[in-house]
């Protein structure tokens, strides 16, 4: 439940300031070509999932988040420091590698739950409160440091919370089903 709440937190985040952070980082690109770069960040989650799917038949579920979770942390750390064009590539390739973290967070989580699955799912549901609660608090550092980037590094702390889950996840957990 933890974990989906990071997860959900950290996408809606990510996305809800996307084109406040191109804007930032890259004056010259206007309103409209963000969106656009939005847009091709959202294909990029799309293929993600496929991929993700086709690699999950070869890869525990718990170690591709992982090791997507990782990946994560470089990019918003990318984002938040690079600057220019390379934050933006950074922050859009994101999306790739939340892809698969929604549904998998999700399935690890009701795993070997029995009859209180119904229950348990449940509760990793509501933890999409998390989307309503980043959004602000990222919204505030960035007010606070004057600079969007900087709101970056709530998503990194947020992926670094779903690679210490996935981590913690026993191995009879992470086979695929």
């Amino acid at each position: 439940m933890i974990a989906q709440f990071f997860y959900v937190g950290a996408q809606v985040g990510i996305w809800s300031y996307f084109i406040d952070f191109v804007k930032d980082v890259t004056p010259s690109v206007t309103e409209r070509n963000a969106a656009f770069l939005l847009s091709a960040s959202l294909v990029l989650f799309m293929i993600g999932r496929f991929s993700g799917t086709a690699i999950m038949a070869r890869v525990r579920p718990a170690r591709l988040l992982g090791a997507y979770a990782l990946a994560n942390v470089i990019l918003c750390a990318v984002a938040a420091f690079a600057g220019g064009w390379i934050a933006v590539g950074a922050l859009m390739v994101s999306s790739f590698f939340m892809s698969i973290m929604f549904p998998t967070i999700f399935a690890l989580g009701i795993e070997g739950t029995g009859p209180a699955k119904p229950l348990g799912s449940s509760f990793i549901i509501m933890a999409i409160i998390g989307g309503a609660i980043f959004p602000p608090l990222m919204g505030l550092v960035a007010v606070r440091a004057g600079a969007v980037p900087v709101a970056m590094l709530l998503p990194l702390a947020c992926f670094v919370a779903i690679a210490v889950y996935a981590r913690q996840i026993s191995p009879e957990v992470t086979h695929p089903a």
